[in-house]
């Protein structure tokens, strides 16, 4: 009988899975619907060339966002807004906010402050503040 119920916990879990995920990915085309699919190249230089901040910097922090997120971010705008329209995600696992955070520090070798990283609402805020905390690193760093 435990057999049993055991094997039928494990198969209403994979079902719903499926299910989520199947959710999660209309989602994410519904919120990208009609963009159109950016390399990394040509979402630098739509959005942050001129800027000046580096190619790197601004692949990097996208690269990050799309491992914790599990998302193909190619639609992503500058300006999508992680308490607006891409809030969905934090539906998924609402400790994700906390996952990037890390995983920026220890890509760019940076420390972000909890009050700086609440006040984070889009992707263009998020590459300033790591490149802004990226320059102020001590140089022996």
């Amino acid at each position: 009988m435990k057999i049993l119920l055991g094997v039928a916990a494990v198969i209403l879990l994979v079902l719903w899975s499926r299910v989520e995920s199947k959710r999660r990915a209309a989602k994410i085309d519904s919120v990208f619907a009609g963009r159109p699919r950016l390399t990394p190249e040509q979402f630098y230089d739509r959005y942050f060339k001129a800027q000046g901040i580096p190619f790197g910097m601004v692949d990097g922090v996208r690269s990050v966002l799309e491992e914790q997120l599990g998302a193909d971010l190619s639609r992503l705008l500058d300006t999508d807004d992680f308490s607006e329209n891409l809030s969905f995600f934090w539906q998924y696992d609402s400790m994700v906010d906390v996952e990037i955070v890390c995983a920026l520090e220890e890509k760019f070798a940076i420390q972000i402050p909890d009050e700086q990283a609440a006040n984070v609402r889009t992707f263009n805020d998020l590459v300033h503040l790591v490149h802004t905390l990226t320059l102020a690193r001590p140089e022996s760093e």
